[in-house]
């Protein structure tokens, strides 16, 4: 078995210029599975081990070639491309609805001087990181990360919703686990309400509705979109409360994201909701900050940051995250 990963090993890291041996991979690996609660069978080791060293090596080139942008081994790190693609970011392909959009975008008053730097965790509007597990359900935590937002802003009060309840009960043209459109979950919840984490618990997969009107709260009365391909529409429509946001999410530089800013490598196939919470200057760089829904122990604690750039991608921005915000309406 040794000497079946040795050469597994020396062939992930053949062509690729690196400092690492194979004893350094193998005791990362070891020590991974460890910190991961690992263990696999010895066809499946083989295996794993194989895609966790072609990582390592992948992850070794990028960080020579980009200064700004840190990668690092993570909990994905055993994942394939696509198989991180299929697990995390494959909770819907979303395409956007010209039409539709044209006749819900609110195009707001552009603020004079915004300020430097903006951030809601600083103000108490958010709840801790969650993880959303093997489920496709990005949708769902955009949708409670903007509404907990909202909530907090108008009733003064931090209140984590339930998104069990929406993968279980927002079935009308959502897909539950299989994925959804952040803006139909923010009017299914005008229309219902949301129960709470507590009386609703995250599950990780589908299942039955069981919502009750009597324990939910309703905190808004429709959904708009925020004007697209524009980062001052962005930033203003932030200081209002956080905003759900669309982006690509399927590559490395999303997998592997430990430090720094993404500003380039992403594209705007847009296959990830998540939450914009704010801006600050990363490495001289403005960026976005980036609320995910994989875990704290992803990214900057839970966090991504990514720049604020819309010429990017064709004016929809780095990893398309000016493309369709989305936020709440009284």
């Amino acid at each position: 078995m040794k000497f079946v990963i040795a050469l597994i090993a020396a062939f992930a890291f053949a062509g690729v210029a690196s400092a690492i041996s194979f004893e350094s991979v193998s005791f990362m690996w070891d020590a991974w599975k460890v910190q991961n609660s690992k263990i696999y069978v010895a066809e499946e080791e083989v295996l794993r081990f194989s895609i966790f060293a072609d990582n390592v090596a992948k992850i070794e080139k990028f960080n020579a070639e980009n200064d700004l942008t840190k990668l690092g081994i993570n909990k994905f790190a055993d994942l394939t491309a696509q198989e991180f693609k299929t697990r995390q970011a494959g909770c819907a392909k979303f395409e956007s609805n010209a039409e539709l959009v044209r006749q819900n975008t609110l195009k707001l008053e552009e603020v004079g001087n915004l300020p430097t730097s903006f951030d809601w965790r600083s103000k108490g509007a958010l709840t801790p990181v969650k993880n959303q597990g093997q489920c496709g359900s990005c949708w769902t935590f955009s949708t409670t990360g903007l509404l907990e937002g909202f909530n907090f802003v108008n009733k003064k009060k931090l209140v984590s919703f339930s998104e069990q309840q929406i993968v279980d009960c927002d079935k009308d043209t959502n897909q539950g686990c299989e994925g959804g459109w952040p803006y139909l979950a923010v009017q299914y919840a005008a229309e219902n309400g949301l129960e709470t984490e507590s009386t609703y618990p995250y599950t990780g997969e589908d299942g039955t509705c069981r919502y009750k009107k009597g324990k939910a709260t309703v905190v808004n009365k429709n959904y708009t979109f925020v004007t697209a391909n524009s980062t001052e529409q962005l930033k203003t429509a932030l200081i209002n409360n956080p905003i759900s946001v669309l982006i690509e999410a399927d590559e490395q530089v999303f997998q592997f994201y430990t430090s720094g800013v993404i500003w380039r490598k992403c594209g705007n196939q847009l296959d990830h909701a998540v939450l914009a919470v704010g801006w600050q200057k990363v490495a001289g760089i403005e960026s976005f900050i980036v609320k995910n829904s994989w875990g704290a122990d992803w990214g900057q604690s839970g966090y991504v940051y990514i720049s604020t750039n819309q010429k990017a991608n064709e004016g929809t921005g780095v990893c398309g995250i000016l493309a369709q915000p989305v936020t709440a309406t009284h």
